[in-house]
């Protein structure tokens, strides 16, 4: 994914994190309930996305430095 592709999904995840916190997460019709969503789920997801964002950011690298040893590579 790209770096916008990713901010557009956690931009996403983080608007049905809200649905769900301001009460929207389920709804009942003709008797019967539904869940829209988990939030435990989305708040997975969102965790996951912000690496993979910093990781986007780092172009594509997790941040780490190579180690070198007795001043030679």
């Amino acid at each position: 994914m790209t770096e916008q592709e990713i901010l557009d999904r956690l931009a996403l995840y983080l608007k049905a994190e809200a649905a769900v916190l301001e009460g929207n997460q389920s709804y009942s019709v003709g008797g019967s309930t539904y869940n829209r969503a988990d939030l435990g789920q989305i708040r997975s997801e969102i965790t996951r996305l912000r690496q993979e964002l910093k990781i986007a950011q780092n172009g594509g690298s997790y941040g780490c430095q190579p180690v070198v040893f007795g001043g030679r590579r």
